[in-house]
């Protein structure tokens, strides 16, 4: 295990780049020009009669997931400990050469194929299913990546994360540049944003892309046309609704008493990709896809399980917080917490292992 703590104080912050929502999420820059990612753990404010709740020790889920997946053998985002702006939290350095490369999150393509999935409305977060992600890459003839797709949800299933969601996996793209005239990049945009070789950016330079008929129009007989081609698939990332992260100190210590308790909340913990527009627990999802024309994909892609050692969780659990100083003791997770997700991790992967091998 190699936690780092960063002191990352007098790190410049790219407001420009920041992203709003409740974890403040920031962008910053290193004194040596290199850019990483920094988040803290989320709050959620009062809502009617709900109180504010604070998942004080989420940030510790980025990292764990990060040790574990690295053990695994998986390709994962390496997250450290990080205090910024006089707080704590985790940080990772940035995925992409910024003018050189795109992450191209999964459900860019999905919406495309589907303009009904509507991201941003809860009322069509039913249609974020497996299928369509199965006609996705179909359509798109992504294929070779079936194996990325089936390693990131039995990761999923693995340390319970519940927040898959179509931004939440992605490619990286290399982006390159077309010069030319404007019937040619017409015929080049007409597939709504898409092209069979990359996704198209709709930035035409000495031009612009009108929507609504498809058509291009130039200030001048030659355009600038921006693609960006995959080239790979980006690390596993943004793992931290996961590890019982939810769960109070009260709940954590009942679940600790009550093995009844462990049980029932790890066979309803539910992923967020949905089967038929159901959403089902992990291990469901992951049974049917081992009932699927899928099944000897998905076993290959579950290959990571066999490095699995319950001796390397326990003392990499249990030693995660021990390099922060005196003054973030407070974020040091509780002993009884560590207990949990020791017990968590070890009866999950037990449970996963159990639906292979009754399949092979």
């Amino acid at each position: 295990m190699d936690v780092k703590f960063i002191d990352a104080s007098d790190w410049t912050e790219l407001e420009w780049y920041n992203s709003g929502g409740t974890r403040a999420k920031r962008v910053l820059q290193s004194p040596d020009g290199k850019e990483w990612y920094f988040k803290c753990s989320e709050k959620k404010p009062a809502k009617g009669k709900n109180p504010e709740k604070y998942y004080r020790y989420e940030f510790w889920s980025e990292i764990i997931a990060y040790q574990l997946g690295k053990k695994l053998g998986l390709n994962i985002l390496r997250y450290d400990i990080a205090i910024h702006d006089n707080q704590i939290g985790c940080i990772s350095p940035l995925m992409i050469k910024r003018d050189e490369e795109q992450l191209i999150e999964v459900g860019r393509y999905m919406t495309s194929l589907n303009p009904d999935f509507l991201p941003e409305d809860n009322t069509t977060r039913h249609q974020y299913t497996f299928q369509l992600l199965e006609n996705t890459i179909d359509e798109f003839d992504l294929t070779k990546y079936w194996s990325f797709f089936f390693e990131v949800l039995l990761f999923d299933a693995v340390i319970g994360n519940t927040d898959r969601h179509q931004e939440n996996w992605a490619f990286l793209g290399k982006t390159t540049f077309i010069h030319n005239t404007l019937s040619i990049v017409e015929e080049r945009v007409k597939k709504k944003g898409f092209d069979k070789l990359g996704w198209i950016n709709r930035k035409l330079f000495n031009g612009y892309f009108d929507s609504k008929t498809n058509k291009v129009s130039s200030l001048g007989e030659q355009i600038k046309l921006e693609i960006t081609n995959i080239v790979g698939t980006a690390p596993i990332y943004d793992n931290g609704s996961s590890l019982a992260r939810e769960l109070t100190d009260d709940r954590v210590i009942e679940f600790l008493s009550n093995g009844a308790f462990i049980d029932k909340y790890i066979n309803n913990g539910q992923a967020e990709v949905h089967w038929n527009g159901e959403k089902l627990s992990h291990f469901n999802l992951i049974g049917n896809l081992l009932n699927s024309s899928y099944l000897q994909e998905v076993i290959s892609a579950g290959s990571f399980l066999s490095n699995w050692d319950d001796t390397f969780v326990a003392e990499m659990i249990k030693n995660i917080d021990k390099d922060i100083p005196p003054i973030w003791h407070s974020y040091c997770i509780p002993k009884y917490r560590k207990d949990l997700i020791i017990k968590l991790l070890i009866l999950r992967s037990e449970k996963l292992r159990g639906l292979f091998n009754d399949r092979v």
